[in-house]
């Protein structure tokens, strides 16, 4: 609470105290006034009936001595009529007790001995009376000293009655006085707390206006030093705006310009679309940069983005109508402002000729050279959605293996890039949702009754209504989007998950890409180094044709079967390379590529040449295996043929490892 909440507090505190007392003062008026009224009204009368009784019963004595003496007819109705008095005030006594509600210890019992004691003393009085009037001496004698007995006691009984109303008059009285004096001391701290605190209020009321004072001759100060401070700020503001008119060009500039190239970015893109009317633009992307990324580091990647961007611009510098955008990483646009002047056709061989003297260019950096590949997406209408048709080109170029894709009118591009939107997003749920599972397909040894049978870990997702989706689906969207290597990496942890749980060997299959991505590699053996069965873990080489530097691949089987983990080559057929590779690779198993397998029971070509790898394979120790057996005929025809396990739908269709295990 602030001071001036503090002030008004205790402020209101001292009225209320001064308001309090005031009701003391005035309560305890009136319990005194109602107290002097008890006493008026109650005490006083009872005290005065009490003597009036008293002072009856000496008149009435005094009547009968004086019936006595004189003997007189007169005198003994004097003693009838002050008896009747004394009746009468017995009475009126017994009335006020009863409807005065007074509470006096043995007031009751008291006035219920007079009330009887007026009986006796009636019959004594007459039977006194009697003798008085036979004049016999003897018998006034004899009644007089019954008079003077019960007039005795009916005296001390009106004394004990007088003084029973004293005392309760006293009593009063007393507390009459200490109910005074307490109101008198309760007013009187009140009274005083509120002057100490109305004295309070007042100092702190007097300190606040030195302050203010004070304060104000602060602020006249300040005043002073302001007036000398804004000859200052005119000139600050001069150069504040000349600073302010600098820092909103470097923020235009990064705002609407990649750091790295110093070309127009995607902002500016954005803002020319709604400036230009463009009718012919070409989405660029360099191949597998983020590999070259991960193998040279960031740096090296961004001197070769800008070396790309560098010689980009010289392609077009002498076209004041082509436009270059770099709208982020290793991506490039170019759009034409004005179509009139250039065919479509003629921008497709543009471009064509550009990526072509891309591939022939050779950068270099210090000692260091290295050579890239683009992809091209072209799309020729959309005005606002123009850079998204370029996108789905792009990826179409991708998918296709091609350089250059344009976008259709048919709207056959806008539809598989909307699926593989959806498909993206089904894939960061699965992950998010912990919905990437393995499915596996059994491989079973033929020629040797103590081997085991192997399983073969498939990747599945599933979606949100429990469909299984199956990676034809959304591997190259896993690619494209840059998320291939988690898919990497729960497939990998699944599996040793799964042969940790049953022993059971199992294997994984392992991708160039993941090969040549530094961070999967380090992730693998992160978890072989943990792993304890690696002794029941193959690896299967995947996209065998795409293997181009033998070394890496060469090392990654070394590094793999230094754990204890054996390789595997899949697909071996499909190509004219694959013998090389069973020469050049440490491999322990070669996996019979399905184009061989799927008709070798109809086709002597395709069993002369499967017996021909077995041949092979055996003299180089490597086990074989073969894929898509899918029918009796053919599990026949292999096994005859020495092939060392089969695997197909035939066997087993790829299901949960559960399912398996249950059977067996």
């Amino acid at each position: 609470m602030n001071f001036k909440g503090k002030l008004y507090l205790t402020l209101a505190i001292s009225f209320v105290l001064l308001f309090v007392s005031l009701y003391l003062s005035s309560k305890s008026i009136q319990a005194t006034s109602d107290m002097i009224d008890h006493i008026e009204t109650k005490q006083f009368k009872l005290s005065y009936l009490a003597n009036k009784l008293n002072q009856d019963i000496e008149i009435n004595q005094s009547d009968i001595l004086e019936a006595i003496i004189l003997k007189d007819i007169n005198s003994i109705n004097n003693i009838y009529y002050s008896f009747r008095k004394l009746q009468r005030i017995v009475n009126e006594l017994d009335e006020f007790i009863l409807f005065s509600n007074m509470r006096i210890k043995g007031l009751d019992s008291t006035l219920n001995v007079i009330k009887k004691r007026l009986v006796g003393y009636k019959a004594v009085e007459a039977s006194l009376i009697e003798a008085i009037k036979s004049s016999n001496e003897e018998d006034i004698q004899d009644a007089l000293t019954g008079f003077n007995s019960i007039t005795i006691k009916f005296s001390e009984d009106t004394k004990k009655l007088i003084s029973l109303a004293d005392e309760n008059l006293k009593e009063n009285i007393l507390v009459l006085k200490e109910t005074n004096n307490n109101s008198q001391k309760d007013i009187l701290y009140s009274f005083l707390l509120a002057i100490i605190l109305i004295l309070f209020s007042v100092s702190k009321l007097s300190n606040l206006h030195n302050k203010a004072k004070k304060e104000l001759l602060r602020a006249e100060a300040a005043e002073e030093e302001q007036r000398k401070l804004q000859l200052q700020l005119c000139k600050y503001n001069d150069d504040l705006e000349k600073e302010i008119a600098q820092k909103t060009q470097e923020l235009h500039q990064k705002i609407y310009t990649n750091f790295l190239s110093g070309l127009p970015n995607r902002n500016q893109l954005l803002e020319d679309t709604h400036l230009y009317d463009f009718k012919q633009m070409a989405l660029l992307n360099i191949d597998k940069f983020q590999i070259f990324n991960d193998v040279y580091g960031e740096e090296m990647g961004n001197i070769a983005l800008g070396l790309s961007a560098k010689f980009l611009q010289e392609q077009m510098k002498n076209d004041e109508n082509t436009l270059l955008y770099h709208i982020g990483g290793d991506e490039f646009v170019y759009v034409v402002k004005d179509s009139i002047h250039l065919y479509d056709t003629n921008f497709i061989v543009k471009i064509e000729s550009l990526l072509k003297n891309y591939a022939n260019k050779t950068f270099s950096h210090e000692d260091k050279k290295f050579n890239f590949i683009m992809s091209a997406g072209l799309a020729f209408n959309g005005k606002d959605k123009m850079l998204a048709y370029a996108d789905m080109a792009l990826k179409d170029a991708k998918k296709r293996n091609i350089q250059l894709s344009v976008f259709s009118e048919d709207k056959e591009l806008e539809r598989i890039h909307q699926e593989d939107i959806h498909c993206h997003k089904t894939l960061l749920t699965a992950f998010e949702k912990n919905r990437v599972i393995s499915y596996f397909q059994p491989i079973l040894p033929l020629q040797k009754q103590n081997k085991v049978t192997k399983y073969e870990s498939l990747v599945r997702i599933q979606d949100d209504n429990g469909e299984i989706i199956t990676p034809v689906k959304f591997i190259h969207i896993a690619k494209t989007n840059r998320i291939y290597h988690k898919l990497t990496d729960r497939v990998v942890e699944n599996t040793l998950f799964t042969i940790s749980k049953y022993k059971i060997p199992c294997s994984i299959n392992i991708s160039m890409d993941d090969i040549e991505n530094a961070k999967t590699m380090e992730m693998i053996y992160e978890k072989f180094d943990r792993f304890e069965y690696n002794e029941l873990l193959t690896i299967e080489l995947l996209e065998t044709e795409e293997f181009k530097d033998y070394k890496t691949v060469f090392d990654f089987c070394v590094k793999v079967r230094s754990y204890g983990i054996k390789t595997a080559l899949d697909d071996f057929g499909s190509g004219y390379s694959n013998f090389s590779h069973i020469l050049n690779l440490p491999v322990d198993y070669i996996k019979i590529d399905a184009s061989l397998i799927s008709n070798i029971d109809r086709d002597l070509n395709s069993r002369m040449m499967v017996e021909t790898i077995v041949g092979v394979a055996k003299k180089l120790h490597i086990e074989t295996i073969a894929e898509f057996v899918s029918s009796k005929e053919i599990f026949d025809v292999i096994k005859e043929l020495k092939v060392d396990y089969a695997q197909g739908f035939y066997v087993g269709k790829p299901e949960r490892i559960e399912n398996y295990l249950e059977i067996t």
